[in-house]
């Protein structure tokens, strides 16, 4: 990996690790709410989980990291666990994604390190 490569690489990660993050903290007000609330929230949760696996495979696409990809199907075997309020299952499921989505970041500043850039 170039420094341009590791570059791509961290940027994608990090922004993946910020959306993955905020995937799980909207785990926890999902329990947490009622109704037609709870009904409308898991559309929007569905449809924020379907752009941060969009947004992932971007990056799996732009830097070539498999991890991306990885966790893009750790997202997609989330799908239908809001529905049956598995909201635990969700929260771990997003926390493996999270930790594939760091190891292009750590590759990267790994890179950036050795290269002084950093």
């Amino acid at each position: 990996m170039n420094p341009k490569e590791a570059i791509q690489s961290y940027l994608f990660a990090e922004r993946a690790k910020t959306n993955l993050i905020t995937l799980s903290q909207m785990t926890t007000v999902l329990s947490d709410l009622k109704g037609a609330e709870k009904s409308g929230a898991k559309r929007m949760f569905k449809l924020l989980v379907n752009a941060v696996a969009q947004d992932l495979t971007f990056a799996e696409k732009s830097t070539g990291s498999k991890e991306f990809l990885d966790a893009v199907k750790i997202l997609d075997g989330i799908e239908s666990m809001p529905d049956n309020d598995e909201f635990d299952d969700v929260s771990r499921a997003i926390g493996n994604a999270m930790t594939q989505a760091t190891t292009p970041a750590q590759q990267g500043w790994q890179v950036l390190s050795e290269n002084e850039l950093v």
